[in-house]
């Protein structure tokens, strides 16, 4: 597994020699270490609160592997990068194109559109085909300003979460999307999934070098990572959309393996790590990449996009979002 989750609050991650060293406590008050090749792991997502030494952390960026971490929610907290990636010229073409309301608003209609085709698609998939969403997609090309076309993107969100209710198999439900913090089990599994997905792409965009503050999509305000966030948008669908479904339908997690705090709801610990595999199995899905022609996976894809991003932005080809029929 190329990544490492962390999940036991009081875990501790240390390095010995080239592995890191996972302490677990045990129900007795024991500690069981595991070692884990360091070369065997691209990346190391702590969730919760576990602990992990300077040594540790040091090794890590030294291997230039990153850091990240994520509440037992699934919201992105933070993390540590490795400093290989600082792209000067990239940084620059992408802060011209932020400023040049025509690119800018082409762009941005690219990866709107994408979103809700890739949205479509899994409806399609559901069996759901009489939807608004082709026509959602077809408003946005009409649009000549980035309002107008987050507002189509806004109106197409609520028509694809519409059709979710009747996607679900019992005993689920879902009244809606909501999140900060999610109100039933459904929306705690999609929360989580972004969180997971966040950590993925901030590497894609990092290791490519582009600025994770500056998008086009998502407004430059409050510290939020406005590129990361654009760049997300093709792939929700794709990934964390469909793992839900897929695992929520095929009863691989039952009401029992969620617990509820407040009227905020998240995956028990014993169950986290199940969807933790899950979701890796989905990051390791193949498919054929509709640019490069060539078999790829959805972690191989996220960086694949932002390079085209990249491209895009210095040398002015055309960027085409992830889309899969």
């Amino acid at each position: 597994m190329p990544v490492l989750y962390v999940t036991q609050p009081d875990a501790v991650l240390s390095k010995t020699y080239e592995a890191f060293t996972l302490a677990l406590r045990q129900e007795d008050g024991s500690w069981k270490k595991n070692s884990v090749p360091a070369q065997t792991v691209e990346e190391v997502v702590l969730i919760g609160n576990p602990q992990v030494t300077g040594d540790a952390m040091v090794y890590a960026l030294e291997l230039g592997i990153p850091v990240h971490y994520l509440s037992v929610f699934g919201k992105y907290l933070g993390g540590a990068l490795p400093g290989y990636s600082r792209n000067g010229a990239l940084r620059l073409a992408q802060y011209q194109l932020h400023c040049d309301a025509a690119k800018r608003l082409d762009l941005v209609k690219s990866i709107v559109t994408a979103k809700i085709q890739n949205q479509h698609t899994v409806l399609y998939r559901q069996n759901i085909k009489d939807n608004p969403l082709k026509a959602n997609k077809k408003l946005v090309a009409e649009k000549q300003t980035l309002q107008e076309v987050m507002g189509v993107e806004g109106l197409a969100a609520k028509n694809y979460f519409g059709a979710w209710a009747g996607m679900l198999k019992e005993p689920w439900f879902f009244p809606g999307r909501n999140r900060r913090p999610p109100t039933d089990p459904v929306n705690s599994l999609l929360s989580f999934g972004y969180g997971l997905l966040r950590v993925q792409v901030t590497t894609g965009v990092h290791v490519t070098g582009l600025d994770p503050y500056i998008g086009y999509l998502h407004a430059v305000s409050r510290g939020q990572p406005a590129m990361v966030l654009d760049l997300m948008e093709e792939f929700r669908p794709l990934v964390t959309d469909s793992l839900v479904l897929s695992v929520l339908n095929r009863r691989e997690f039952e009401p029992a393996d969620f617990t509820e705090s407040l009227g905020a709801y998240r995956l028990s610990d014993s169950s986290r790590k199940r969807f933790l595999q899950a979701f890796d199995r989905k990051m390791n899905d193949e498919f054929n990449h509709p640019v490069f022609g060539y078999r790829c996976t959805y972690r191989r894809a996220i960086e694949l996009q932002a390079r085209l991003l990249g491209r895009h932005l210095q040398e002015g080809v055309a960027y085409k979002p992830l889309v899969l029929r």
